[in-house]
């Protein structure tokens, strides 16, 4: 009998002689000063936790650094540079995440004193957006953010002679390169910020002839990960990736959907916020952001069991104003309540001083409400009419099934007699002639 050979395949070889992926381990500090309390530093490293995870780096430990004093070369003191660079030594560290940045100089200082990347909260929360990116614009977008961060931290021999007064010995091929360098990157920004102007350019057209069909638009708004994607998949029945992670989703999503009083509205996913966003992200994503302004209302998704809740709701509003969307009409969406409610949570929904729905978006808890309350915000005139159109302006019918929510069509021997529900002044003067009887406002759950 013929024995079967069992010496590995080409492909098991391949396989044999791909290297192991390295481990990245990485540990994360929180920093307390003068002007961080204990709570803050606290809250600040329980969040770069999260962050560090997201970018699929293993932790070996955690701990905040507390601070007297700040020292302008490292920013820390010498004896918390000498324990960072132990911890280094002893977890074979690949790196050390601290939740602020540090300056280009304080960066290379520290780099060399302990003998690994340092990495700040900025360049941390950028390689998580890189690593997201889907779309072309999101990569295009990421990679201004990146550039953007990147163009004054470049550093190097360079950089140390620009600082000279010149002469002998302080001209060089080192200046020429970082000057080249510097030169290569502002080129580039340029020519991301034409493609994403280009691209600005499309959306304006797009926003335009929503504006012209009277389709409502609602921004879906809030901190990272509070159910924003789910809450659209949930609404929509679209396929929307969904992840529990900080940034799952960068790329803007808009799906569609009919509320119940028969609109057509469009459902518009943006980017996640967070605390302490870096600007150039901000500056990067603007383009995508000023969806958040043309919106009709914006649906304010909060984590109702985040223990951060004050935090997270404080921030998504601070960015809001600084976009100039602190005015908008908005509806306060406090999501996974399947989890529980934070005690911050509770005392907000008992006050009452807000219009706000209480909901799971996993659990499809509260969509009703949901809807019910987005159409009692956005339509607060829409009556039941009936109107008697006659034949030679039955041109008006097709605006009408734009503009209202039409119940029953008849067409008699005199007229096109119908029913609807809709905004006697949004319809507009053409049809004012028409109009036979108002009737009484319809209810949320008509």
């Amino acid at each position: 009998m013929r024995r079967r050979s069992t010496s590995p395949s080409p492909e098991q070889n391949v396989r044999a002689e791909l290297p192991e992926p390295e481990r990245e381990v990485y540990l994360v500090c929180a920093l307390q000063t003068p002007q961080v309390s204990a709570e803050e530093a606290q809250l600040s490293l329980e969040e770069l936790q999260r962050l560090v995870q997201s970018a699929s780096g293993e932790i070996a430990d955690a701990l905040i650094v507390r601070l007297r004093e700040i020292t302008a070369g490292t920013f820390l003191t010498r004896g918390r540079v000498q324990q960072l660079k132990a911890c280094a030594e002893a977890f074979e560290l690949t790196g050390i995440v601290f939740d602020q940045d540090f300056s280009p100089v304080q960066v290379r200082n520290l780099t060399d004193e302990i003998g690994v990347r340092i990495i700040g909260r900025s360049e941390l929360i950028l390689d998580i957006f890189a690593r997201r990116a889907r779309t072309h614009e999101g990569k295009l977008q990421v990679e201004l953010a990146q550039l953007q961060y990147l163009l004054p931290r470049l550093i190097g021999k360079g950089f140390v002679l620009s600082r000279l007064g010149g002469g002998i010995g302080t001209r060089g091929p080192g200046e020429t390169k970082l000057e080249m360098d510097r030169r290569r990157i502002a080129a580039r920004i340029a020519h991301l910020r034409h493609e994403l102007n280009a691209l600005r350019r499309h959306r304006d057209t797009q926003r335009k002839r929503r504006v012209r069909s009277q389709v409502l638009t609602i921004a879906l708004i809030g901190y990272t990960n509070a159910g924003k994607s789910t809450l659209l998949r949930t609404l929509t029945q679209a396929e929307v990736h969904v992840a529990d992670q900080l940034f799952a989703t960068l790329d803007p999503t808009a799906r569609k959907t009919i509320l119940p009083d028969g609109r057509l509205a469009v459902f518009t996913d943006t980017v996640g916020f967070i605390h302490r966003l870096p600007p150039a992200l901000l500056d990067a994503f603007k383009a995508t952001l000023e969806e958040i302004c043309y919106a009709d209302l914006l649906l304010h998704v909060v984590d109702a069991s985040s223990p951060l809740f004050e935090r997270e709701v404080a921030t998504t509003e601070q960015i809001l104003a600084d976009l100039g969307a602190g005015q908008k009409p908005i509806l306060r969406v406090y999501n996974k309540i399947d989890q529980g409610l934070s005690e911050a949570a509770a005392e907000r929904l008992r006050s009452s001083e807000e219009e706000a729905v209480a909901i799971s978006a996993l659990y499809k808890v509260g969509i009703l409400d949901l809807l019910n309350a987005i159409t009692r915000i956005t339509s607060p005139n829409r009556q039941r009419i009936r109107l008697s159109i006659p034949y030679e302006r039955c041109d008006l019918l097709g605006q009408l099934y734009a503009k209202a929510t039409v119940e029953k069509i008849a067409y008699e021997n005199a007229a096109i007699e119908v029913e609807a529900i809709a905004d006697l002044q949004g319809l507009g003067s053409a049809f004012s002639p028409y109009v036979v009887r108002e009737q009484s406002k319809p209810t949320s759950s008509e």
